[in-house]
C-alpha cells in the first residue's frame, strides 16, 4: 500500500496540497481527479518521489519513501506521464529498454532483453519495435513508453519457488489526455490487466466518465485537500461533481452502465 500521510507542500506563500491523508488501495485501480489546479500532479509527483513534500511522509509497504535509494524506488514503481519527448532518433526498442535500466549495471542481460520484447507485444507494437522513435505517431510513441513502464516494474512472471514477488505500483498522469479513444482503451485496459499480477494502479484521469468506467477507489481533490475518497463509483453524489468541478452534473442511464453529461 502507498500512503500520504499529513502532507502538505507549499511553494513560496502558495499551499498546493494541504494536509493530504491518503491511501491508495492495494491491487486495484485507484483514480485521482479534481478540477485544474487541485493539486493532482502534484500530489503524484509526491506519491513517487519526484517531489519532496513540505511536511508529513510517504509510506510504500509499511516503509517510509525516503528509505528506498534511487534504484531500489524505481524497480518499485514506475511513472507513465502525458508525453515524454525525445531529441535522438533511437530504435522503439532502444527506448522501451530504459524502463530496464535500474536492473542491470552495463549491459542488459538476455532476461532484460526477453522482458522488454514481451512489453513491446503486450502493448501491441512488435511491428514498429525497430522504427525509429520519432517517426511514430503519438499514440505509438505512448504506447513504447507504456511498454518502458511495464518493463520496468514486469511482473507478469509467475515466482520461482521460493521466491518472493515484491508489489509493484504504477502512476499514470493523465496519460490519455492526447490519445484517440482506440489508444485511451487499449492503454487503460493494459494497465488494469496489470491488477491481476501484483500490481497496484495510481491514475490521474481527466475524463470522469472513463475515470467512473475504470475505477476501483476514487480520491477527488479540491483545493490542495481531499474532498472525497470513496471506494465506488456509485458514491460520488452529483452534489460532489458539481461542487468540485464547478458545473451541472447530470447522470444518463444507457441499460447497461451510466455516464455523466456536464453543461455549466
Amino acid at each position: 500500500m502507498v500512503e500520504l500521510r499529513d502532507v502538505s507542500y507549499q511553494i513560496g506563500d502558495a499551499r498546493i496540497l494541504d494536509r493530504v491523508n491518503v491511501s491508495f488501495q492495494p491491487g486495484r485501480f485507484n483514480v485521482v481527479l479534481g478540477p485544474n489546479g487541485a493539486g493532482k500532479s502534484t500530489l503524484l509527483r509526491i506519491a513517487t518521489g519526484l517531489a519532496t513534500p513540505t511536511s508529513g511522509v510517504v509510506i510504500y509497504d509499511d516503509r517510509p519513501l525516503e528509505s528506498f535509494d534511487a534504484s531500489e524506488l524505481a524497480r518499485k514503481r514506475a511513472v507513465l506521464s502525458q508525453h515524454v519527448s525525445l531529441a535522438f532518433p533511437l530504435p522503439a526498442a532502444d527506448v522501451a529498454m530504459m524502463g530496464r535500466y535500474p536492473h542491470y549495471d552495463r549491459v542488459p542481460t538476455p532476461l532484460d532483453r526477453d522482458i522488454v520484447r514481451r512489453a513491446i507485444d503486450v502493448v501491441g507494437m512488435t511491428d514498429k519495435r525497430n522504427q525509429s522513435y520519432p517517426t511514430l505517431s503519438g499514440g505509438e510513441q505512448q504506447k513504447i513508453q507504456l511498454a518502458r513502464v511495464l518493463a520496468q516494474i514486469w511482473n507478469y512472471d509467475a515466482p520461482r519457488e521460493g521466491e518472493h514477488r515484491a508489489h509493484r505500483y504504477l502512476f499514470l498522469d493523465e496519460p490519455t489526455s492526447s490519445l484517440d479513444v482506440h489508444y485511451q482503451i487499449h492503454l487503460l485496459d493494459t494497465a488494469r490487466a496489470l491488477l491481476d499480477y501484483d500490481c497496484t494502479v495510481v491514475a490521474i484521469l481527466h475524463d470522469i466518465n472513463v475515470a467512473l468506467e475504470y475505477g476501483q477507489h476514487f480520491v477527488l481533490l479540491e483545493r490542495g485537500r481531499v474532498a472525497l475518497d470513496v471506494d465506488h463509483a456509485d458514491a460520488i453524489a452529483q452534489a460532489d461533481l458539481e461542487r468540485i468541478f464547478q458545473v451541472r452534473a447530470h447522470r444518463i442511464d444507457d441499460g447497461e452502465r451510466g455516464f455523466w453529461r456536464f453543461s455549466l
